[in-house]
């Protein structure tokens, strides 16, 4: 065991920090900084009204300013942090180390990027929280896991279990966790002050999990990725519970379409080929680029059962027409890629969600010799059936 020293400071302009040296060659240091504390430094310094939370902000008289100071926190900036306090504390290297050329070099051990929405009604915040973790246990999926950091999954990361999600409650809190290799994505209802608010953080533990190196000055890079990553998983979350859907939409949606003297068949619900279509949909739906016939065509043969010979292109351009003239996909300009339309998006997460869960479980009641007659939905289904029985016989009494 060798020894660490460690220096806890506050700075002017960062807030609190700590630097820890290793006493042992070759002399390693460790810079922790917050860029919450110098968020909250920078706004009493220019007298900008706010109230704070643990790492966030509940309230604040100036968000833009608040944010453009947010992103104004570079590497540079903490470069400029780091030298300066190194010409004040004492360190393993004396001047004529430096001198000869030996120098401290920044990287990026670990990186914290987070999001913080306030409710304006926290206990409604949280029972939609929770309704959300309900909606998306399976965000650990490989296929989704690869949509929320936009990295193409290889089978050792599948096969070494290292996308997984897990849900922890710590007395009546409940949080959302997703991993992707050494990268965590956390997501929490945050109490604290006189609201509360969902709380999305991503923390990058290994650059290269995303084919980035190590040193500060791709703290750039890493911040797109962890932002990005934190905006996919709400988008997926939107996704599946924002997906009210009207009566006339649906009525719309059983017949056929007809744009500009163009015609579409229908896309009904109770057709399984339209289920597997929304389900390779849902798939591809946070692709970056759009996605592609020859992207869709695969997908959609294996969740049918067929060979991808026995699908042509021409039936998946079939298939492509009639989602674009329904309204639930549009072409990118001056590409042959498609995407989803918000409208489509909800359509799909509603056509999908609802067969899922509530046609093909309670149908499977009915045939009431095939399943367990202990079953609640059993007993309520039964229970309801006599009742309507009771009714007719008194009616025709």
């Amino acid at each position: 065991m060798v020894k660490h020293y460690y220096f806890y400071c506050v700075d002017e302009d960062f807030g609190a920090f700590f630097i820890k040296f290793c006493s042992y060659f070759p002399y390693t240091g460790k810079l922790c900084i917050n860029g919450h504390e110098y968020l909250n430094g920078q706004l009493a310094r220019r007298g900008i009204e706010f109230e704070a939370l643990d790492n966030g902000l509940l309230r604040c008289a100036d968000p833009t300013a608040a944010q453009r100071i947010a992103e104004a926190f570079d590497e540079k900036k903490i470069e400029r942090f780091f030298r300066k306090w190194l010409s004040v504390l004492p360190h393993p290297y004396p001047a004529a180390d430096r001198k000869a050329g030996f120098r401290y070099r920044l990287s990026v051990l670990q990186a914290e990027f987070s999001l913080t929405q306030i409710w304006d009604r926290p206990r409604h915040g949280r029972e939609f929280f929770e309704e959300v973790i309900r909606e998306n246990i399976d965000l650990g999926r490989p296929e989704t896991v690869q949509l929320i950091f936009a990295r193409k999954m290889r089978r050792s990361t599948v096969a070494g279990g290292r996308c997984r999600t897990r849900i922890v409650t710590e007395g009546v809190i409940p949080s959302l966790h997703v991993y992707y290799k050494n990268t965590h994505l956390k997501q929490y209802h945050k109490t604290g002050g006189r609201g509360a608010g969902l709380r999305t953080e991503t923390t990058i533990n290994n650059s290269y999990d995303f084919g980035v190196g190590r040193l500060l000055g791709n703290l750039p890079k890493l911040r797109a990725i962890g932002f990005a990553a934190n905006r996919r998983m709400l988008e997926l979350e939107k996704a599946s519970h924002d997906c009210r859907i009207g009566a006339q939409t649906f009525e719309a949606l059983q017949s056929p379409a007809s744009v500009e003297g163009q015609r579409a068949s229908a896309l009904r619900f109770g057709d399984a080929r339209v289920q597997c279509l929304f389900a390779v949909l849902l798939l591809l739906c946070l692709q970056l680029e759009g996605f592609r016939n020859r992207q869709l065509r695969p997908l959609l043969a294996q969740i049918l059962g067929l060979e991808e010979s026995n699908i042509s292109a021409g039936r998946v351009s079939y298939e492509l027409r009639r989602l674009r003239l329904h309204g639930l996909i549009e072409r990118i300009e001056g590409t042959h890629r498609y995407r989803l339309t918000p409208e489509g998006l909800g359509t799909v997460v509603f056509y999908q969600r609802t067969y899922a869960r509530i046609i093909r479980p309670g149908l499977s009641v009915i045939p009431s010799t095939s399943c367990r007659q202990d079953l609640p939905i059993v007993r309520a289904f039964h229970k309801l059936q006599s009742e309507i029985d009771a009714y007719i016989i008194q009616k025709a009494a």
